[in-house]
């Protein structure tokens, strides 16, 4: 499957002109928009469980490898790139979690309890999991409901959505501010029927609901009765009048880290199927026979025994061969070679290796430079940003829940006074760092600026 990102849904309408009137014309207004953006849902949501699929191990080599020449020797051999790139991002960029740091000076003892809120809400495993789903198919959603359960102290809760059942509709006018999002969740029921011979059987009717969440309220459509309806009993009001879904990508295109590197991908696995293939036709060589007629009965004797006897004459003389031929191994390794290297270029990958030493003096700074880890760092800043801004829009929903609940120990602590501090480049000396900092604060810079620095 050829895919090159998700296709982001549109609408003509301003969020004001969208949410203006009753809850039903509002929800007509959502109907309308919906019906026109599930056949664009539809695409994404196909190519994003491909990815998905890719992702696990299920690639292109299982249904696209033909081999027309001896097809019984025809190995498909996935060597998992896709996944071993995607791990070392994730643990680059979110190996350690994620630390709200007070940039205003005040009320430190509020910041320290949100980030204990956080960490107890399970929070860094989810951004995790919510970075792989960007990698894999280009989005991820976060959704932050209150806590209803009251179960802990934790007055939110958070969820990572199904990035292919999941999508956010934004407003085609400038700006392009947000206006709904909505979750599908595939529905079933059991119904009779009377069928050709008229006797009566249960027959399972499959059908989607579709949740769709505006800044004011909730509203549920089905497909249940074949159209899409609306249900209007299913609708709930928004306490906190924000988005309570945020959607989480790097690329404007919603390109996934899979769709860049995919081609690639797979002639890795083209090329070390075909030498697995090269390898089993030399130990099962085609045998070659000379001035020897020999039958279907005769060569599967052959074949048991494991020899055979020939006779001659002074004028032909008889023969067997085996038909040998190998590719050479020191030229596919250079092919090999070069298109792991591009991979680990294209994707901001370090790739390891062991030529350093400390005679030739490539070691510390030398040795990160050399194997990629500076030009990683310096990539994955990108990620950083783009992550951290839909993440300041998800905390400003929790500090929303945390000031409306009174045993919160928030109250005061303002969205624009929290910046998320990624622990990603672990390999400067922490004395020079320190020593750093020092030189700031001497030199009269702000301490809000001087500890993000």
């Amino acid at each position: 499957m050829q895919t090159f990102g998700r296709i982001t849904i549109f609408s003509e309408f301003t969020e004001d002109q969208l949410l203006a009137g009753t809850l039903e014309e509002q929800a007509e207004r959502i109907k309308n928009i919906l019906t026109n953006a599930i056949s664009i849902h539809n695409t994404n949501k196909e190519q994003s469980l491909y990815l998905l699929d890719y992702y696990g191990g299920n690639q292109d080599i299982y249904t696209e490898k033909q081999k027309h020449t001896r097809p019984e020797i025809n190995n498909k051999t996935v060597e998992n790139w896709a996944y071993a790139f995607i791990d070392f991002k994730k643990a680059f960029l979110l190996g350690k979690p994620i630390q709200y740091v007070n940039l205003g000076g005040e009320h430190n003892e509020e910041i320290s309890t949100l980030n204990d809120l956080v960490r107890c809400a399970g929070k860094k495993s989810k951004d995790i999991d919510l970075y792989e789903d960007i990698l894999v198919t280009g989005r991820g959603y976060r959704a932050v409901f209150k806590n209803l359960k009251k179960t802990n102290e934790i007055p939110f809760e958070i969820i990572n959505c199904d990035p292919a059942r999941t999508e956010v509709v934004y407003s085609s006018k400038l700006g392009n501010e947000q206006l709904f999002e909505f979750v599908e969740s595939d529905m079933q029921y059991t119904t009779t029927v009377v069928n050709e011979d008229g006797v009566e059987v249960d027959v399972t009717i499959d059908y989607s609901d579709y949740t769709v969440y505006t800044r004011n309220n909730k509203f549920v459509f089905t497909t249940k009765g074949g159209e899409l309806e609306y249900v209007a009993d299913e609708t709930k009001s928004n306490t906190i009048k924000e988005h309570l879904i945020e959607e989480y990508y790097i690329s404007r295109l919603r390109l996934s880290l899979i769709e860049l590197g995919k081609d690639i991908f797979n002639d890795i696995n083209y090329l070390e199927s075909l030498d697995k293939d090269d390898m089993e036709q030399f130990v099962n060589a085609i045998m070659i026979f000379t001035n020897v007629k020999i039958d279907e009965n005769g060569l599967n004797m052959i074949k048991e025994l494991g020899a055979c006897c020939l006779n001659s004459t002074d004028q032909k003389k008889a023969g067997v061969d085996l038909l040998q031929q190998r590719l050479k191994a020191g030229d596919t390794q250079v092919y090999y070679t070069r298109l792991l290297n591009s991979l680990h270029q294209i994707l901001g990958v370090p790739q390891a290796s062991d030529n350093g030493s400390i005679e030739t003096g490539d070691t510390g700074k030398a040795r990160l430079t050399g194997q990629g880890y500076l030009s990683s760092g310096i990539r994955i800043q990108n990620d950083e940003t783009k992550f951290g801004d839909s993440d300041l829009k998800s905390l400003n929903i929790i500090l929303k829940f945390c000031k409306d609940t009174d045993d919160s120990g928030i109250k005061e602590l303002k969205i624009t006074k929290i910046q998320p501090q990624f622990q990603i480049d672990m390999s400067e000396n922490m004395l020079v760092k320190t020593q750093s900092l020092q030189n700031l604060y001497d030199c009269q810079i702000p301490r809000k600026f001087a500890n993000s620095i």
